[in-house]
């Protein structure tokens, strides 16, 4: 039996390979004699450059920066021959701050900004930039200052670098003059599988700022900032893919002229997960957390219908199952929570690869005890 083990990061908790490798290992303990291959996959959060350099021979580089915080942080791109693969949570993820100091008011993209620069200082212009995982809901703002661009105040003061969310509503006159001559060279590529607008309902301070730590009223105020934000730009707020990332989409398609496409189809394809697909009788997926929203053209939406084309059934296993989960079960044949029980946040972190393991042996037991599955 040939099965595809091929999960996205478990944000917050793990890294695709390693959860790969982890439920691998658990589902071999039990059947050692199936044929099991493991590929990373990313949407274009966590994972996406090792996945593409793993798959493409590619090396990488080191490159100096901030975090979200604007402390200094080491940085990495991967290289694929002329092309820079760049994951923005190198520098503004979520993964880099602990819960405490989660803030989308003051968190800022201004290190996205550095690690382009760099990569510009090195002769690229051809980007790949993965988008998801951040800590941010800036519009992009700080990583614009960080290539040169200038925001005034209504007194007609410079605002400080690495402005945040909050510092959005202070803006009331963008200077781009200075902005980096270098980026009209260049052919920048990101990879986002989100489509919400920036402003609304559906925005990126509503639908994501939670997570970055926004309480009910900092939503509201993000909100209305990034609206300010837009019409500074003669913006409506209403592109799908611009409240990706906090925002970072809507700078990086306005102001950079860069090119939105499906980071998950693409790291499928120069995955090898495609490829990997005929001849398999189980395709076994993941992510930290899955909802609703999974469904919605994520990454393990995708490799369910991508494996659904050749006739493959999927399980989905990730670390928490939210609200109800019947869109999950329309498209995946089995929908598991790797949670042992009731337990905090932190508990969860810790036992993942535990519980990872325990689960992958449970689903090759159960695979090994259906007359229906010998495969």
């Amino acid at each position: 039996m040939k099965i595809i083990i091929a999960p996205d990061s478990y944000k917050g908790a793990m890294r695709a390979e390693k959860v790969a490798q982890i439920l691998a290992e658990g589902w071999q303990s039990i059947r050692p004699d199936d044929e099991v291959v493991c590929i990373a996959l990313s949407d274009g959060g966590e994972g996406m450059a090792t996945a593409l350099a793993a798959a493409r021979n590619g090396r990488f580089i080191e490159i100096p920066t901030f975090d979200a915080l604007m402390r200094p942080v080491s940085g990495k791109a991967a290289v694929l021959d002329n092309t820079a693969v760049l994951e923005s949570a190198e520098a503004n993820g979520i993964e880099h701050l602990s819960k405490s100091e989660l803030n989308p008011l003051a968190a800022s993209t201004y290190g996205v900004g550095i690690m382009l620069k760099k990569l510009l200082d090195s002769g690229f212009r051809d980007l790949l930039i993965g988008i998801g995982g951040s800590a941010t809901v800036d519009g992009g703002a700080g990583m614009l200052q960080a290539l040169g661009a200038k925001f005034f105040d209504r007194r007609d003061l410079l605002l400080p670098e690495g402005i945040g969310g909050g510092g959005l509503r202070d803006v009331a006159k963008v200077d781009i003059s200075a902005l980096d001559k270098r980026l009209t060279e260049c052919r920048i590529k990101v990879a986002c599988d989100v489509t919400n607008p920036l402003c609304g309902p559906d925005g990126a301070a509503e639908v994501f700022g939670p997570q970055k730590g926004a309480s009910a009223e900092m939503v509201r105020s993000l909100d209305e900032n990034l609206r300010h934000w837009a019409a500074l730009w003669d913006d409506n707020a209403d592109h799908p893919g611009d409240g990706a990332a906090g925002g970072l989409g809507f700078a990086l398609r306005k102001i950079l002229h860069a090119e939105l496409v499906s980071g998950a189809q693409l790291i499928m394809r120069y995955s090898g997960f495609l490829d990997a697909l005929p001849g398999s009788s189980l395709v076994i997926t993941g992510e930290g957390c899955s909802d609703e929203q999974t469904v919605c053209g994520k990454l393990c939406a995708c490799v369910a219908e991508a494996a659904a084309g050749h006739r493959i059934p999927t399980v989905l296993i990730s670390g928490a199952l939210r609200g109800d989960t019947t869109a999950l079960e329309k498209i995946f044949c089995g929908c598991y929570s790797i949670a042992p029980g009731p337990v905090s946040l932190d508990e969860a972190i810790a036992g993942t690869g535990k519980n990872l393991r325990r689960m992958a042996a449970n689903l090759a037991e159960l695979i090994s005890c259906s007359p229906a599955a010998k495969l």
